[in-house]
């Protein structure tokens, strides 16, 4: 009887091998991506830049250190003007928000206090003091009156400091876009030499693969980023125009606020129409919450009607599959989860349409990589 079986001792190294090289590389990029992420993001601005490098280069006869320069230069441009023209006017709107929240919040203890100072609640007072002692009764008002108080104090003071946040934020952010500037130039100027470095040392058949999965991933990647943009915009855009019809203060900053929300999955809109139609509300303008009440199914409506026609053109995730990885990067990673599960289920349908899975399971069977 033949215990020893060779075979199955190299089917068994080499998968110890490839689960060697998959972990090592994830605990790489979880552990380096503080360090490494400028550089990421650099590489890909490189590549998006490439194509209109490569116009000025061929058209206008432009040296390629040239050519990245005004291709680096007309993007800083636009994305500055972005910024400027819609941080200009949320940062206007903002401050008459926390403006009003101080008013509001000034009316509301002077309400309390009138009430606290009626008859009708004196008479109140007196009934309950018969049940229970003054002394406990006033003790528990003058606790909810600062503690109301202090509420109101709290949510202004957490809006100061989180407008501080972001002016505070600026140095670094600063720091960090120059590095991403630099290295953007410096990869798109080298990127030919880079790319045919890359071709010399990597062997064709992986290189194949490698682009076959870069140019899937690519596609499934911008292809999400791009359907989830124009459905944030779009329900922006609905939001806007409803918040216009029904008279809402402030509709571009909230607008625009909800957009951002939409973003992020799982959350959306309702987000802000909920808390804001309960407000609406309690305030007595019932115009406001009702038409918040209705504008939120239509702008649900208009996104979900339009949710496959964008998605399916732009990838071709699983509806299911999506679900369950969008749950698992939630529960394992918080919210920023929700992102790393959509990336995780695109890279993983990339791998598997570009044939990497079939050509590790061949390594590992049979020590070699399937051929086409």
């Amino acid at each position: 009887m033949r215990i020893f079986n060779a075979i199955l001792v190299h089917r068994i190294f080499r998968a110890l091998w490839v689960a060697f090289i998959i972990a090592a590389i994830i605990a790489l990029f979880y552990y380096g991506f503080p360090i490494i992420y400028p550089f990421l993001i650099a590489w890909l601005l490189a590549y998006i830049m490439n194509p209109f490098v490569r116009f000025l280069e061929k058209k206008g006869r432009f040296p390629r250190g040239l050519a990245v320069l005004t291709a680096l230069l007309f993007i800083v441009v636009i994305i500055s003007l972005i910024i400027f023209v819609f941080t200009t006017k949320i940062i206007s709107e903002s401050s008459h928000i926390i403006e009003l929240l101080q008013e509001k919040m000034a009316v509301w203890m002077n309400w309390l206090n009138d009430y606290f100072l009626s008859d009708s609640f004196q008479q109140l007072f007196l009934e309950i003091s018969t049940v229970l002692d003054s002394l406990d009764v006033q003790s528990s008002l003058s606790q909810i009156t600062s503690t109301i108080g202090s509420a109101g104090t709290t949510i202004v003071a957490y809006l100061f400091t989180f407008l501080k946040s972001i002016f505070l934020f600026f140095p670094k952010f600063a720091f960090n876009s120059i590095i991403i500037m630099v290295a953007t130039f410096l990869i798109s100027k080298q990127w030919n030499s880079i790319a045919a470095k890359l071709k010399s040392v990597i062997p064709n058949r992986i290189r194949s693969s490698i682009c076959a999965v870069a140019r899937d991933l690519q596609h499934a990647v911008f292809g999400y980023l791009k359907g989830h943009l124009i459905l944030s915009s779009i329900t922006a855009f609905v939001f806007f125009i409803g918040l216009l019809i029904i008279g809402a203060p402030y509709a571009f900053t909230i607008a625009i606020i909800g957009g951002i929300v939409d973003l992020i999955p799982v959350v959306g809109i309702p987000a802000i129409i909920v808390p804001w139609a309960a407000y609406a509300f309690f305030e007595g303008n019932n115009f406001l919450g009702t038409g918040l009440l209705i504008l939120w199914p239509i702008i649900l409506v208009t996104r979900h009607a339009l949710e496959p026609k964008v998605y399916s053109s732009s990838i071709g995730l699983n509806p299911l599959m999506l679900l369950i990885f969008l749950f698992a990067g939630l529960k394992l990673f918080g919210v920023v989860g929700i992102f790393i599960g959509i990336l995780a289920l695109v890279a993983l349908t990339t791998l598997q349409k570009a044939g990497v899975f079939r050509d590790v399971w061949s390594y590992i069977m049979t020590g070699k990589v399937a051929s086409n």
